[in-house]
């Protein structure tokens, strides 16, 4: 399921923003605070990462679930196949633009 979320994940302009939002504040605090006080803050952060890539793993497992639920009642199966040959169209024709 993990290469499955990495496949199909798609960060936003949004997440990307928040990110530099992110990293500024964490600069400003590592500035700020003493090396006891970054530690504890260090492992509150990772602790609040682990928490939200779980989250975000079981909520892409969820829709999953849900997706695969509605392609069964649907019948028709999903053309993998076709969807990768587009993209590695798609990726080859960006390759020979650069070149």
């Amino acid at each position: 399921m993990i290469a499955l979320q990495r496949r199909f994940h798609v960060r936003s302009e949004q997440t990307v923003e928040l990110g530099h939002e992110v990293e500024a504040a964490y600069d400003t605090l590592h500035n700020e605070l003493s090396w006891e006080q970054q530690k504890l803050l260090l492992r509150f952060l990772d602790a609040e990462t682990s928490f939200h890539d779980a989250e975000k793993i079981d909520a892409f497992i969820s829709g999953f679930r849900l997706a695969d639920g509605i392609r069964s009642e649907l019948g028709a199966p999903y053309d993998y196949e076709a969807e990768n040959e587009a993209r590695a169209q798609e990726i080859f024709k960006r390759e020979m633009e650069n070149e």
